[in-house]
């Protein structure tokens, strides 16, 4: 902190975050009353995201003291603030940057309902129609998936599974070996005491945010991001900061900003082919973070969900794989890979880590169905045949969305995903929370992107999975196009977004 810091801010009390520190440095030369030469400084380090969306400001009487100022010139500022919609208030939970985009950054984390009520992805598994098309990213297997797992269905042994209890908490001792050369294969030396067995990447998500977080301490996500993990780390109580991801796949320099003062306990990123964005970040962020979490000692929890569907170029090699000293704890699923209802994820990290999950993870199931790991087991020993036949397959499946999209949708912009089974759709004008509701009236299920948003940006746009049969896809985008039309029109023609008055 510079001279110029050092006059603005007594020693009194403990000292301001580093980030609010230097975002306030100077503030007193600004022009205009007290209040507002630091409202002004505070929105303008808001606004160029030096102080990240979900970032938990100090109390009103400590900022004061802090700030040699009257705690009423604070309250003055931070309600000029909020009502600009930069920050959000709560009696009991304190004040919260909410970002240049508003929203809610602190939803309450205990009420289940509220979750599946913002999140329509986990929603809609309860409640889809059967005659709609789901292009929000749950499809039935492909015909090669199909017969792979029917095939290794019937290669297991259930006389020698019975011939145990079947509670394996870590996983099945055959499977965890399998992941362990999987992974070794890719690029990552492991063990199988390193792996832990997991109903799915979610359960794994949830387990990481219980493990890490407690009540108000602070996690950092990608904006946007998987919403699974948003829900996961809320109602495990953490306190969610953001940052922008960028269109390249990695933006290095305020998540390691974040991990290297302290301003938070752990960091979730997808860096290979990004869910929603389809971005694959570059080798020289992925070094420079791991040596961040090296140096700092914050853990990075990388999701690899997707990490096998690449449909160009090779596969990166995980982010544990450029640091084994640093504090990286991998994410896997076989759901995209293989069949979502086998429930067969993983979580790879060091041996005591695991043990230690185990016992939580025994206490919420047991253990994962044992005949879907023995299934799973099976099915990894012809893994590299069956992830060509997926990519060629959803290679496929992208073509035809590359073709229809542009001719149906012709003022939608997206750029083709580098993998994955989702394109990240910007809308050029209107709500694509109310887009959704109309498409759904249409007979076709989308994702609106301020789900995926720890803040609630991004209404303007749409996440569509690519990953369907041909002939529902097809039918699915010309569904989608006349809800839009439906939808554009009334927009255009009453100026105000009323979706109840569109049939």
């Amino acid at each position: 902190m510079g001279p110029m810091a050092q006059s603005n801010h007594r020693s009194i009390g403990s000292p301001l975050p580093l980030g609010l520190a230097a975002a306030l440095d100077g503030w007193r030369q600004r022009p205009g009353p007290l209040y507002l030469r630091l409202s002004d400084a505070l929105a303008a380090a808001i606004e160029a995201e030096e102080i990240l969306p979900g970032t938990k400001l100090p109390p009103e009487r400590l900022l004061a003291e802090q700030l040699g100022v009257a705690r009423t010139t604070v309250a003055t500022a931070l309600d000029a603030l909020e009502g600009r919609g930069l920050l959000e208030r709560r009696q009991g939970r304190g004040t919260h940057v909410a970002g240049v985009h508003g929203g809610q950054v602190e939803p309450r984390a205990a009420d289940l309902t509220t979750t599946l009520q913002r999140n329509i992805i986990f929603r809609r598994l309860g409640d889809r129609g059967a005659d709609a098309v789901d292009l929000l990213g749950n499809p039935a297997p492909g015909a090669a998936a199909r017969a792979a797992v029917v095939a290794a269905a019937r290669e297991v042994d259930f006389a020698g599974l019975m011939a145990d209890s079947g509670y394996f908490p870590l996983g099945y001792p055959p499977l965890r070996r399998a992941l362990a050369e999987h992974l070794t294969a890719g690029g990552l030396p492991s063990t199988e005491e390193e792996i832990l067995v997991t109903a799915g990447a979610q359960q794994a998500i949830s387990l990481l945010a219980a493990y890490y977080t407690k009540p108000g301490s602070a996690v950092m996500l990608e904006d946007p991001t998987f919403p699974g993990a948003i829900d996961a780390f809320r109602a495990a109580g953490a306190h969610v900061l953001s940052v922008a991801i960028q269109e390249t796949g990695g933006a290095p320099g305020p998540i390691a900003a974040a991990m290297a003062d302290g301003s938070v306990r752990a960091v979730y990123l997808m860096p290979t082919h990004h869910n929603p964005t389809g971005t694959v970040m570059p080798d020289p962020v992925r070094r420079e973070l791991v040596r961040t979490s090296a140096r700092t000692g914050v853990p990075i929890i990388e999701d690899g969900s997707l990490a096998d569907l690449t449909l160009a170029g090779q596969v990166p090699p995980p982010l544990a794989a450029h640091g084994q000293d640093a504090p990286i704890v991998s994410i896997g699923s076989l759901s995209k890979l293989f069949w979502p209802g086998l429930r067969v994820g993983w979580i790879r990290a060091g041996r005591s880590m695991i043990a230690q999950l185990g016992q939580v993870k025994a206490v919420a199931d047991l253990g994962t169905s044992v005949v879907s790991q023995a299934i799973a087991c099976l099915l990894l020993g012809d893994a590299q045949r069956l992830r060509e036949q997926r990519r060629q397959e959803l290679g496929e499946r992208l073509a035809i969305l590359q073709d229809l999209l542009p001719r149906l949708l012709p003022d939608w912009t997206w750029r083709r995903p580098r993998g994955g089974m989702y394109v990240w759709c910007k809308l050029p004008d209107g709500s694509a929370t109310e887009l959704a509701q109309v498409a759904s009236r249409h007979g076709v299920l989308i994702a609106p992107g301020a789900i995926m948003s720890p803040t609630g940006r991004f209404d303007d746009f749409v996440r569509l999975s690519f990953d369907a049969e041909p002939d529902p896809l097809r039918a699915g985008l010309h569904r989608l196009a006349a809800a839009w039309d439906a939808y554009a029109t009334a927009v255009r023609d009453r100026g105000a977004r009323r979706i109840d008055v569109i049939v």
